[in-house]
């Protein structure tokens, strides 16, 4: 799995993510991941667009650190999952929790509201 942090501008990030969301890629980026969403930034937009699949590790890594993050102030948002990985978030749950979004700028919205 692959990993990559772009700043959109006042202290918002956007995370990349490629690959597949299981045990394997979890592993490889969990640090790094947990550490882009640590620092004290005011949104983490993680964009999904590129992980094809996302099994019960991922679901848990973006939990922990969206609750980290809104802990300190901050929002994490999901932005462009292709349609396996949003039907995952929309059965579990989890785009109930943590917004779910199309376009950057809307997603970008949201965190500065």
């Amino acid at each position: 799995m692959e990993i990559s942090d772009e700043l959109l501008g006042e202290n918002i990030h956007k995370v990349v993510l490629a690959g597949r969301m299981d045990f394997e890629g979890i592993s490889s980026i969990e640090t790094r991941f947990s550490g882009m969403t640590a620092s004290p930034r005011k949104g983490v937009v993680v964009d999904l667009s590129a992980v094809p699949f996302m099994a019960s590790m991922g679901i848990r890594t973006l939990m922990l650190n969206a609750k980290a993050m809104a802990n300190r102030g901050g929002k994490l948002v999901l932005l462009n999952p292709d349609t396996n990985v949003r039907s995952v978030l929309n059965s579990t749950g989890i785009s109930q929790l943590i917004p779910v979004f199309d376009r950057l700028e809307d997603a970008v919205a949201a965190i500065s509201r």
